[in-house]
């Protein structure tokens, strides 16, 4: 199994899942992982959009990173 590096930050999940959804639409597989207060923190909390660490390099370019 590949390890998983983070390639974008959301301060919602909404944004989030935008960001996944773009990335999923070219092939590159990724999981939106939330920060440890994201549960309680609500609208505050931060979420991590992680992709195999091998595909980290073409995701970034796909979000213009």
């Amino acid at each position: 199994m590949s390890d998983y590096v983070t390639v974008e930050r959301a301060d919602n999940e909404a944004m989030a899942e935008l960001v996944k959804q773009r990335l999923e639409q070219n092939g590159i597989a990724c999981v939106v992982e939330s920060g440890r207060m994201a549960s309680v923190a609500g609208a505050g909390a931060s979420y991590s959009v992680t992709v195999p660490a091998e595909r980290a390099d073409e995701a970034r370019e796909i979000l213009g990173r």
